[in-house]
């Protein structure tokens, strides 16, 4: 289990720290108890990264990690990411469930922001007062929001190799990050989709990574993401 956390973190740092610039705010939605975000915060003293989480237990063993490494660039609320409001340069998030992943793109898109995200749970998305589903206006004009969440529902079957079931959930997966990256897409971004490697390290292994800003710094972002294991159409 600790490999593949491991193996997760490794994938999800690695475009964060090729992306980030000097006095950069890094978010780390969701947070847990800080294993990305602290990650990243130590291999970049130059950024300043928030440790986003709603719940107490988790926020105060990441605030002791924090203290042991003597870290200084590190910064805490306790809240929902509905709440948060502060002004950020890359939004991260490790296996937000359900709708928080699109909280957390939504977050970004609002910021101008970069988002690095491996979503999860997609069986979790529903409407709700800040998200509709399909997200994309493509999607929107081609399937009805019941058939959308029986899609996500099947996203959410993926099991071992064996399973008949698994070569469909991670079909449908692909079809809900499809969505995502389309909205990102019609709101001006670039989005790259791609595999953790290796794909076993977890069931939930997509990356989205959506870059704001004009064709020129994007062009230049692509080839800084050459070695990043990035594409930008989804499977």
């Amino acid at each position: 289990r600790s490999k593949r956390k491991y193996e997760q973190l490794e994938n999800l740092s690695r475009p964060v720290l090729k992306l980030a610039k000097p006095g950069d705010v890094i978010v780390d939605f969701c947070s847990g108890s800080g294993h990305l975000g602290i990650l990243i915060a130590y291999l970049r003293k130059d950024c300043t990264v928030i440790l986003l989480e709603n719940k107490e237990e988790s926020l105060n063993r990441s605030k002791l990690r924090v203290k042991k490494l003597k870290l200084d660039n590190v910064r805490f609320y306790q809240c929902n990411l509905d709440y948060f409001k502060g002004k950020f340069d890359i939004g991260m998030s490790l296996h937000a469930c359900g709708v928080a992943t699109d909280l957390v793109i939504q977050h970004c898109i609002k910021r101008d922001a970069i988002f690095v995200s491996c979503p999860c749970c997609y069986g979790s998305v529903q409407n709700c007062h800040h998200i509709s589903y399909p997200r994309s206006n493509f999607f929107k004009s081609v399937i009805m929001v019941r058939d959308y969440l029986i899609i996500g529902h099947a996203a959410d079957q993926t099991h071992d190799e064996k399973n008949v079931k698994t070569k469909q959930g991670y079909h449908c997966m692909s079809i809900i990050d499809a969505d995502r990256k389309l909205q990102a897409e019609e709101c001006g971004y670039t989005v790259f989709i791609s595999k953790l490697v290796p794909e076993n390290c977890t069931p939930k292994n997509n990356l989205l990574v959506g870059i704001p800003g004009d064709s020129f710094v994007n062009n230049c972002i692509v080839s800084v993401l050459e070695n990043v294991n990035l594409t930008s159409s989804p499977e």
